[in-house]
């Protein structure tokens, strides 16, 4: 009697470590599936197949060009970075009147690391129709000053 107890025991033993190794499994499948999901909602959508080999490889382009945009994005941030110190430099000259500042369209008197113009020339002649707004008519072209009439 103690034999068949024993073997019971351990057949019960045996049983409850490998339903504990297939509940295991079917957790670690059923997490790469809900993985596989996600990774699937945050890629733009494709016409592609679907498999779980494509669908990495569309994550692992989709990462390169994300890569790629934000290095081109930090490129164009520190020029226009710069950018926005040199024209802050030049209007610290303007504002405090310095004698080699140079007037608009005159970078002659600029040093030579300066001599970019302020505003890249337009490529064609500006012109401009103001179209009425809520029934005002357009300024006109002669100029006024501002006067008490004007509400300041």
């Amino acid at each position: 009697m103690g034999a068949s107890f024993g073997q019971n025991l351990a057949h019960s033993r045996k049983e409850a470590t490998r339903r504990q190794r297939i509940e295991a499994e079917q957790r670690r499948r059923d997490e790469l599936r809900d993985g596989y999901a996600k990774l699937k909602d945050v890629l733009p959508v494709s016409n592609q197949k679907s498999s779980k080999v494509s669908l990495l490889e569309r994550a692992t382009n989709h990462i390169a060009n994300l890569e790629q945009s934000t290095a081109e994005m930090q490129a164009r941030l520190t020029h226009l970075e710069q950018e926005v110190k040199r024209l802050r430099a030049i209007n610290e000259k303007i504002s405090l009147g310095l004698e080699n500042t140079p007037s608009p369209g005159n970078t002659a008197s600029l040093h030579s690391n300066d001599r970019i113009p302020l505003s890249p020339p337009p490529d064609e002649p500006m012109s401009h129709s103001l179209a009425s707004v809520k029934g005002q008519e357009p300024p006109r072209e002669e100029s006024r000053s501002p006067s008490a009439s004007d509400g300041f």
